[in-house]
């Protein structure tokens, strides 16, 4: 039996149980995506072995000092190329380009630039919300001028990688795949919950923190309806990273960085001031994103929506 293609080869059956698995268009979409994850869960298996014994060396005493550019660079190429190998096959048993999933854009560097200045004016605007409501304080950091343009340009490489990696594994094939059973709002809804609950490992999550990850999912997802890429989002995704990690120095997901610009620490109710979680386990965040998504809605609208979405 020849390989490529073999998932887009459909038949008819009288018999059940070939009928749960294949349509008339092929391969239900659930046994993509499931074969996807399979593919991605073995390889991250073996990673981690090797990512563990790299991080116990790198920090012994775990992160109380902080996530350096190198870990997080490393946690997310042991995720990326996981990622890279399990779509790759996959796009080989459909017959398709490995970039067809999310990548394939001829405005990709344009919309990467949009998302990123974006996705910092909207941490930003964050931020302003947090200290103009006294709910957070900040100061320098004290690094050397040779200490911040190191870190800086170390993070923002690494946020863009961030923001890659995380936008190419959860909405890339997987919602290209879960999309092709119940619709793109459908998928974009499962997505944002493993979204969530892969967030829900961090130390110092909280609920609300949890909630506004999800929101977030379901903006960048939202990113993808109207451009039909995944490049805004990345864009966007990096940026808030950036910010949190080396503009402001804030707690990411209950997490904090090294080498950061500025020092910033929450202040009074943690509802409001995200608390432990950082900035995006505050109910302003959740405001901003409701913000963003509204604009996004307003101003993103491809004129064609179905040509888009068939694009993707």
């Amino acid at each position: 039996m020849r390989l490529r293609g073999c998932l887009n080869r459909g038949r008819f059956s009288e018999r059940l149980w070939v009928r749960l698995f294949v349509g008339r268009a092929g391969v239900r979409a659930g046994w993509r995506a499931a074969l996807f994850m399979l593919v991605l869960a073995l390889q991250l298996v073996l990673i981690a072995i090797v990512l563990h014994a790299l991080f116990h060396a790198m920090a012994p005493h775990g992160l109380k000092g902080g996530l350096t550019p190198l870990m997080v660079g490393l946690n997310e190429l042991g995720l990326l190329l996981p990622a890279l190998g399990a779509t790759a096959l996959v796009a080989f048993l459909e017959d398709r380009r490995w970039t067809a999933y999310g990548l394939a854009d001829a405005q990709k560097w344009p919309r990467l630039g949009a998302g990123f200045a974006a996705g910092l004016v909207a941490l930003g605007a964050l931020m302003v919300a947090l200290r103009a409501g006294g709910f957070a304080t900040g100061q320098a950091s004290g690094l050397s001028l040779a200490g911040d343009l190191r870190y800086a340009l170390e993070w923002l490489g690494v946020s863009l990688l961030t923001g890659l990696t995380e936008e190419f594994v959860l909405r890339g094939y997987l919602l290209a795949a879960v999309q092709r059973g119940i619709g793109f709002w459908g998928a974009a809804g499962l997505t944002s919950l493993l979204f969530g609950a892969l967030h829900g490992i961090n130390p110092g999550e909280t609920p609300l923190g949890l909630i506004d990850t999800v929101g977030a999912g379901l903006l960048f997802c939202l990113f993808i309806r109207c451009t039909g890429s995944i490049w805004f989002a990345i864009g966007f995704h990096g940026a808030w990273d950036y910010a949190e990690n080396f503009l402001f120095g804030t707690a990411d997901s209950g997490i904090r960085c090294v080498g950061t610009l500025l020092r910033v620490t929450p202040r009074g109710n943690a509802y409001l001031s995200g608390g432990i979680t950082g900035p995006e386990g505050s109910l302003f965040c959740t405001g901003i994103l409701l913000l963003a998504a509204f604009l996004a809605y307003k101003f993103m609208r491809p004129a064609d929506r179905s040509r888009k979405v068939a694009a993707f």
